[in-house]
């Protein structure tokens, strides 16, 4: 006991002591801060992504089926995101029969997911 109090009553282990714990706490808030960025980015790409499955792309309303076919293909890099996208994407496939290489790439998206859940 008496060899912890004589090493903490050093003054340089002390601010040895004290520097390591703020390098471990700054490396920490630095960690934990880019978690939370890379999870609002992901957060914006998903929506923008579901914006650009769900709306026509132009005033005329017309469907882009190959852009479209590749945002269903992009969702398959969001598994934090697998329940809603497997609704959407079934919803979808039922509104979208007539344009036959998106169904194709909704159904391959939707086996993706179910293998990976």
């Amino acid at each position: 006991m008496s060899n912890i109090a004589s090493w903490f009553s050093n003054t340089a282990n002390l601010s040895i002591l004290g520097a390591a714990a703020a390098y471990i706490w700054s490396a920490t808030q630095q960690i934990v801060q880019r978690r939370v960025e890379a999870h609002e980015r992901d957060f914006q790409t998903f929506h923008k992504l579901v914006r650009d499955l769900v709306s026509p792309e132009g005033p005329d309303g017309k469907i882009w089926e190959d852009r479209q076919a590749a945002v269903a293909f992009e969702l398959r890099n969001y598994p934090q995101y697998y329940e809603f996208t497997e609704r959407m994407l079934l919803r979808l496939r039922s509104i979208w029969g007539p344009w036959p290489r998106l169904v194709e790439e909704i159904d391959l998206t939707l086996e993706h997911i179910k293998r990976n859940k």
